[in-house]
C-alpha cells in the first residue's frame, strides 16, 4: 500500500506524463492553426491600423483645405473684427461647405461668434492655438470629431479665427466593419487550415511512426535479454524514442559479440574501397577533362576510360585473392618505362588540377624503366599525386619528377601545400592515419609503401624540403632485355 508520499509523487509522475502523450499529429495541427490565426489576425490587425490612418489622414488633409479657402472667402468679405461679427451672424459660405463639416467663428479674444452651441462655448484645441484670451479658456473638443482652425487675416491683421470640424463616426463605422470582416475572413481561413494541417501533420507523423515499427521490428531480431518496462507511449515520438533505445541495446549486444570479426571486415573493406577509388580517380579525371576541353573527337578519352576500367578490374581480382603471407603481389611483372607512365598520370589529372587553381608540372627522363607491375606503380604514382592535390592549395603547384639517382629510378612528388606536421612524420606509412587534408582515409601512403617495397624499393619523406611536403620513391632500374610495356 502506497504511503502519502508516494502517492503523491506517482500523481505527479502522471501528471508530468500525460502532458507530453499527446499525439504528434494533432500537435502539429494545432500549431500549424494556431499559428495561422495568429498571422492572420495580425495581418487583419495591421490593414485596420493602416486603414484608420489613412482615413485619419484625408479627413484632417479635407478639413485643412477647407479652412484654408473658407478662412480666405471670410477675409474677403470682413475688413475688420466688427466687419467679421456681421459676417458670422449671416452664416456667410456655410453653403460652400461639404456636408457634416460645422464651422465656428471666434474672435481673437476666443468668443464664439457665430457656429453649432452643442460643439462648446469654447474653441477647440487647434483654434485655442491661434486666439489670444485674456483669461485661460479650456477647449471644447469632442474625442468623436476632427478639428483644424485657421486664423482670419485683413490687411496683415488678424480679425478672427475660423474653426472647421467633423465627426469621425463613420469612419469608425467602416472600420468596424474592416475588424469584423478580418475575424470572419481569419475563421473561415483557420476552418480551411484545419482540415489542412492536419493532412500534412499526418504527412509528417506517418513517416516517424513507420521508422518507429521498423525500429521496434529490429530490435526484436536481437536477443537483448529482459527489457525495462515504462510507461506506454502515445505520441509517435516517444516511441520512436523507445524503439530506438531497445535497438541500440540490441546493437550493442550484438557488437560485443562480433567484435573481433567485425574489425578485420572493416579492415578488409576499407583496403578494398580505398584501391578502388584509385582508378576511379583516373575515370572521373578524364571526365572532367573531356567536360573541359569538349573535343569534337571523344576516341582517345573513351580509350582511356576503357583502359583504366581493365586496370580497375585487375586491381579488384588482386585485391580478392590476398597472399597468405600478408604481402602484396605483383602478377603482372614486366619491364614498364618510367617517363610514358609519368605524362599518362599527368595528363589523367591535368583537368583536376587545373579546376583546383594548381600547377601540375611532369619532369621525367625518358631512357628510365623498372621491373615491376605497372598497373600498382600507377596506383601509387596516382595515391601520391592525389594527396598532393588534395593539400596544395590554389595558386601551388605540385611536381612529378622522374631521374636517376646513385644507379637507381628515383621517383618524387613534390607539393607547395603546408607540408606533413612533425608529430605525423614518423607515422604516415601507418594504416589508419589521417593528415589534414579533407577526404583522407588514412590508407594512401600505407598502400604505396607496401607497392614499393613489393617492387624491393624504398619509399620516404624528404625532411628537408620547404615549403610543402617531397615523397621520394626510389627503385632498382629494370634489366634492359626485357621487354617495355
Amino acid at each position: 500500500m502506497l504511503n502519502a508520499k508516494d502517492s503523491i509523487q506517482h500523481s505527479t509522475f502522471n501528471i508530468q506524463h500525460s502532458t507530453f502523450t499527446m499525439p504528434l499529429t494533432l500537435r502539429l495541427s494545432l500549431t500549424y492553426l494556431l499559428l495561422t490565426l495568429v498571422g492572420l489576425l495580425l495581418l487583419g490587425a495591421g490593414f485596420v491600423t493602416l486603414a484608420g490612418g489613412y482615413l485619419s489622414g484625408q479627413r484632417a488633409q479635407s478639413l485643412d483645405a477647407q479652412a484654408e479657402i473658407y478662412a480666405a472667402l471670410i477675409g474677403e468679405l470682413a475688413d475688420s473684427p466688427q466687419a467679421l461679427q456681421g459676417l458670422a451672424a449671416g452664416g456667410v459660405g456655410r453653403e460652400l461647405l461639404p456636408a457634416g463639416t460645422a464651422a465656428r467663428l471666434f474672435s481673437t479674444g476666443g468668443a464664439l461668434l457665430s457656429g453649432e452651441p452643442a460643439l462648446g462655448p469654447f474653441p477647440s484645441r487647434p483654434a485655442l492655438a491661434l486666439v489670444r484670451p485674456a483669461l485661460p479658456l479650456p477647449a471644447s473638443q469632442a474625442a468623436d470629431r476632427s478639428y483644424t482652425a485657421r486664423a482670419v487675416t485683413s490687411g496683415g491683421q488678424t480679425i478672427g479665427v475660423v474653426e472647421l470640424s467633423r465627426s469621425s463616426a463613420e469612419d469608425q463605422r467602416l472600420l468596424s466593419s474592416l475588424r469584423a470582416l478580418t475575424i470572419q475572413a481569419a475563421l473561415a481561413a483557420g476552418a480551411v487550415m484545419a482540415l489542412a494541417s492536419l493532412l500534412v501533420a499526418r504527412s509528417i507523423a506517418s513517416p516517424i511512426l513507420r521508422q518507429s515499427r521498423r525500429a521496434e521490428r529490429l530490435s526484436h531480431e536481437f536477443d537483448t535479454g529482459p527489457r525495462q518496462s515504462g510507461p506506454p507511449q502515445r505520441d509517435e515520438i516517444g516511441r520512436l524514442a523507445a524503439s530506438l533505445d531497445a535497438l541500440e541495446s540490441g546493437l550493442r549486444a550484438y557488437t560485443a559479440r562480433i567484435g573481433e570479426l567485425e574489425q578485420s571486415r572493416t579492415r578488409f573493406y576499407r583496403s578494398v574501397s580505398h584501391d578502388l577509388r584509385t582508378p576511379l580517380t583516373a575515370i572521373s579525371g578524364t571526365l572532367e577533362n573531356l567536360i573541359d576541353s569538349a573535343p569534337a573527337e571523344q576516341q582517345p578519352a573513351l580509350a582511356t576510360l576503357d583502359a583504366e576500367a581493365r586496370r580497375l578490374a585487375r586491381l579488384v581480382d588482386d585485391l580478392l585473392r590476398p597472399p597468405d603471407d600478408g604481402r602484396m603481389l605483383l602478377s603482372r611483372r614486366a619491364q614498364v618505362h618510367l617517363a610514358p607512365l609519368a605524362d599518362e598520370i599527368c595528363a589523367l589529372l591535368a583537368g583536376r588540377a587545373h579546376r583546383a587553381g594548381v600547377a601540375l608540372r611532369c619532369l621525367a627522363d625518358d631512357a628510365l624503366s623498372v621491373s615491376g607491375d605497372r598497373d600498382r606503380l600507377k596506383q601509387a604514382l596516382l595515391n601520391l599525386l592525389d594527396n598532393a592535390l588534395r593539400a596544395t592549395p590554389p595558386g601551388g603547384s605540385v611536381a612529378l619528377t622522374v631521374a636517376r639517382a646513385d644507379g637507381q629510378a628515383q621517383i618524387s612528388v613534390a607539393d607547395s601545400g603546408p607540408g606533413i606536421p612533425a608529430a605525423l612524420r614518423a607515422q604516415i606509412w601507418e594504416r589508419g592515419v589521417r593528415g589534414d587534408s579533407p577526404g583522407s582515409s588514412g590508407l594512401g601512403l600505407a598502400i604505396v609503401r607496401e607497392i614499393v617495397i613489393a617492387h624491393g624499393g624504398e619509399a620516404y619523406l624528404d625532411a628537408d624540403h620547404r615549403p610543402g611536403a617531397r615523397i621520394v620513391i626510389e627503385l632498382p632500374l629494370g634489366r634492359a632485355e626485357e621487354p617495355i610495356p
